[in-house]
Order: structure tokens, then sequence, then C-alpha cells
């Protein structure tokens, strides 16, 4: 079982307003329980599958605007409350702070470590790099995802290299394979 919790650190004045939408749009993406928001600026929500735990991070990092902490434990409540072990621990210089039971440091460093990589790929990403790999993402072909863009193929695949979908890609799965470990040791 995993939680994540996030805290919004964008300038935005109508932050309770983000803060309330992200969490609405963030439990579309998981396969339990809402998100639920507290102290106006922080959403947590357990989630069962590392897909979906690896979703919503991703998703938080694109946006480039959240302090990101991710709990691992044998309950939603215990995974809970690593999360926020990992809030409150973790240097926010990371992309994502992370919190198992009995401090389990091989896994903490390797899944931190597979979403630093992460996160430096998405940041240096354009905005049609974005729009590019976000068709893929929802399951389209280059074909497919070229003709909702009205570009070539061969255009296409220049936006997602240029993207670093294939790095995006080796992240995402390695850090879903990392978790699966982690939950699988607990």
């Amino acid at each position: 079982m995993f939680a994540v919790q996030a805290t919004y650190k964008g300038k935005d004045k109508r932050r309770a307003e983000i803060v309330r939408r992200s969490a609405e749009a963030l439990s579309t993406i998981t396969d339990g329980p809402a998100f639920s928001v507290h102290n106006v600026e922080t959403i947590v929500a357990p989630i069962t599958s590392s897909e979906s735990t690896v979703a919503v991070i991703m998703a938080l990092l694109s946006s480039e605007q959240w302090l990101i902490s991710l709990g691992c434990g044998s309950t939603a409540e215990e995974a809970c409350e690593y999360a926020a072990v990992a809030a409150k621990r973790g240097p926010r210089s990371l992309p994502v702070t992370v919190a198992t039971p009995d401090h389990e440091e091989i896994y903490e460093q390797a899944i931190v470590d597979a979403f630093v990589l992460i996160a430096f790929v998405l940041a240096k990403r354009s905005d049609q790099g974005r729009e590019a790999t976000g068709l893929m993402r929802t399951g389209l072909s280059q074909v497919e995802a070229a003709e909702e863009l009205g570009i070539t193929k061969q255009a296409m695949s220049q936006r997602l290299k240029a993207a670093g979908w294939d790095a995006e890609n080796a992240g995402w799965e390695l850090a879903t394979r990392l978790l699966v470990q982690v939950s699988q040791a607990l």
C-alpha cells in the first residue's frame, strides 16, 4: 500500500481552489479513496497500485508546483503515516521524499533516485513535448497522436525524442518496479 502527500508550493493567490481541483483531478487516476485536502494546501490519498502511484507522482512532478512525499506501508493508515514522516524529514531540494517501515534506506534512496531522473526529464520538456507525450500516455499510437496534433508521424517522432519519451518510459518502469519490490517486502 502506498500514500502520496503533496503540498502546494505555487504562488497563485487562489491556492485553495487549485489544491481542491488538483485533488479532484488526481482522484481520477487512483484506484482507491479520493484525495483529501488537509490544511488548505496539502492533499493526501492512499493508493493500492504501484502504477497509479507513479502516475499520480508524475502528474504532480509535471506541474513543478508541489512538494511530494511518498509513504509505504502494509495498510492505508500506515502508508499515510509514512507519507507524513517523509514530508517532515526529507530535504526539499528533492522532487519526492520517501519513507518506509523500518526506514528501508535501499528502497527509499532507489525510489527517490528514479523520481529525480523523471523530474529532470519532465522539467526539460517543451509545451509541444508535453502535448505529444500526454497523448502517448493516453494509449494512442504515434500515428494516432500525430493525426490528433495535425502533424506528420516523423514530426511526432521528433517531438517525442526531444521530449525524452524513451527516458520517461524507462523512469516510469523503474519507479513502478521499485514500488512493487518495496510493497512485496512489507
